[in-house]
Formats: C-alpha cells, structure tokens, sequence
C-alpha cells in the first residue's frame, strides 16, 4: 500500500487491507481533500498482477456524471439555452416519439421518460469501421426512441443516452465533435483523464476491471461503454483528476484562481431537482437527484452530512463532496460486487473515513432512525 499524507488514515487503510484479503476487490485507489490537505492512497493491484498506484489509469463510468453537469453550466451561463429549452429547439432531428416535450433538465435529472435506448443496439447489418459509424448508430438509435412516460414525471436513469444528447448540445451549440465537450474541460482544469480508454497505456499502468462471480455479466455490460469516448460514462482517469471535480464544485467554481462556472450555477447543480420516491431503504432506480448528481446523502453514506453530494458509478466508484466539513472523496474499488454490497462498502468507508478524520457523528432523523429499526 502506498499513501501520501499528514493524516493517518489508519482505519480507511486496514479497512481496504480487510477487503483485498476477503477478495471484494483486486485493489482500491482512493484520493481525497479534507481541509485543504491531500491525501493518496492506493492498496492491492490492478487486477492485471502489477501494483495498483496512484497513478493506475482506472474507469470513472457513472462517476463522471458532475463533469458533463459542470460543462452544460458553463454553457447555460452564455445564455445559450435555458433549463427548460425543448432539446429539440437545438437539435431538429430529437422529436417524434414524445421527445419533443423532453427538456435540457430532462436530460440531467434522467427525467426524460425513456429507457435506456443504447441497450438494444444491434449492429448486425451496420457499416461500423470508426467511431463515427459508431457515433453516428447511437445517435440514430437515440432518435429513433421513444418516450414512455411523460418527460418531467418519473426518473428512468439513463447512464449513456443523456449524457451524449448533452454533449451533442453543447457542441452544436458551440463547435466541436462528440466528446469535445469534455475534453475541453479536461485542458481547463487541467486533468490528464481521457474520454475512453487510452490503449498506449502499458498494461501496469491502467487497471483491468474484475468483478464478482455473479457479477460478470454486469460488468461486461458497463465495460463496452466505458471503454468507449462515451460522455457521461467513458472517462478513464486517476482519482486525483475525479477529486479535482468534487473540488471545483467544493470550491463554489472555481479552480486555481479560474472561475469555471458560478456559485449560482454550483447551487443549481448541487440542488434536488429530483425528489425521489420515499423509501425505507436505499434503491438504485429511483433517488434524489440535482442536475447531474445525486443529493441524497443516504445513497453516500450514513454519516454524511445532510448537504453532502457526489455520484456513484459501475459498482465500482464513488465521488462524495461534504460542505459541511469541508471534504472531497473519490475512490475506485476493482471488484464490481452486487448492489447491496457496493452499498455496504460505501458504507464502510464513509464511517472509516470520518473515524480517521474525527468528524462528529451527526443528529439522526426521526425517519432515518425508523428505518434503521
């Protein structure tokens, strides 16, 4: 194990120790600011036999999600579109099927009323020899879907069709080709992320993603998809570049003195939107949501506070922002594991985190604690 801070940390790092050794991960790699102070840690390996570091290429898949957010701000700020601008305004061919009542909101709260279209590409008889062709299908497909419940009414998550009818937005808004969007981003903040996975790479120095045994068949449905210059879900990168994210929004916009996007905007994006619907538990269909990320502090972890933000993604990462105490995580755990464990884990690392860092242990909900019973 490797780590590279003032702060101890000794209970996050017998905790991933615990987990490599029970097998729920090859290796973790984890980066977080608490304070102003940095703190590194990486333990195990890449899944491939080299040593995980802190500098492992690994995927953010749905973790990328704020990204994509904070580029659509920027662009909001311009004057360009408003919230609920119809997506069709700004791009002719999103109609037909209900899409034409679907708004830029719709988009990035997973509000648009259709499921995920991009599962049921089939192509068979397509002429694919580049990433245009296969640009070019999934915006067809996309066009081609339609609407099953009413935009605005009920959250269908859609980890890579939202995303890349934004970044079409913003690009034909602005110039550019797909994933432009992000990769501006990328040099403004000065990240060394890659949209889709960068193959030069020597196979010691990016991970080679492992799941459970029950969970193959859902990692090679979100590997596909990772490992292409999808917005939304195809980032590779370090943890270090995900905190990065969580701190500009931590920050208020700001990174390194440059004014990316508002305060405004931050509060707009790190606001609920999205109430979800009332559960005793926690769910992973139907969640308080901001534009862009997910505001309910209980899919995170119990001892966030109640203005705690982030997104998690593929099982395997998480970026949590607490503004109460001044803290960003990233973190991404080699080992997709089922839904109630990743929970768990999460979990786990929250309360070890917060024991390490002393932060108090904060007033429980009379709800909150009527679920716990």
């Amino acid at each position: 194990m490797t780590a590279s801070t003032g702060l101890g940390l000794s209970t996050v790092r017998a905790l991933f120790d615990a987990e490599i050794e029970h097998g729920l991960q090859s290796g973790v790699q984890l980066s977080m600011s608490y304070r102003g102070e940095v703190a590194d840690v990486a333990a195990g390996d890449n899944g491939a036999g080299a040593a995980m570091t802190e500098a492992t290429t690994v995927p953010w898949t749905c973790s990328s999600k704020p990204l994509g957010a904070i580029a659509t701000a920027a662009a909001w700020e311009t004057g360009a579109f408003d919230l609920d601008t119809p997506v069709v305004d700004v791009l002719p061919e999103f109609t037909g099927g209900g899409k034409h009542r679907i708004r830029i909101r719709d988009l990035l709260t997973h509000t648009t009323g259709i499921p995920e279209p991009t599962t049921s590409i089939d192509p068979t008889n397509a002429n694919v020899t580049s990433w245009a062709d296969i640009d070019a299908l999934i915006w067809a497909v996309i066009c081609a879907a339609k609407t099953t419940a009413l935009p605005g009414a009920v959250m269908i998550y859609n980890p890579v069709t939202n995303w890349f009818v934004l970044d079409r937005v913003l690009n034909t808004l602005g110039g550019g080709s797909s994933g432009d969007s992000y990769r501006t981003l990328f040099d403004r903040l000065g990240l060394s992320a890659t949209l889709g996975a960068d193959w030069s790479l020597p196979a010691d120095e990016r991970v080679t993603v492992v799941a459970a045994a029950d969970q193959q068949a859902g990692l090679e449905a979100t590997q596909l998809a990772s490992l292409l210059p999808l917005p939304g879900v195809g980032i590779w990168g370090t943890m270090r570049d995900l905190r990065v994210v969580g701190e500009l929004l931590l920050h208020r916009g700001v990174r390194n003195g440059d004014r990316v996007i508002s305060p405004g905007s931050v509060e707009a994006l790190t606001a609920t939107h999205w109430p979800g619907t009332p559960y005793r538990s926690v769910v992973d269909t139907d969640f308080a949501y901001g534009l862009g990320v997910m505001t309910q502090p209980l899919v995170l972890g119990r001892r966030c506070s109640a203005r705690t933000y982030g997104h998690a993604g593929g099982n395997t990462s998480t970026l949590l922002v607490d503004p109460l105490f001044d803290l960003v995580l990233a973190v991404y755990w080699n080992g997709r594991q089922n839904d109630v464990k990743t929970v768990a884990r999460r979990y786990a690392l929250v309360r070890a985190l917060y024991a390490d860092l002393g932060l108090p242990r904060l007033p429980v909900a009379a709800s909150e604690a009527a679920a716990e019973e």
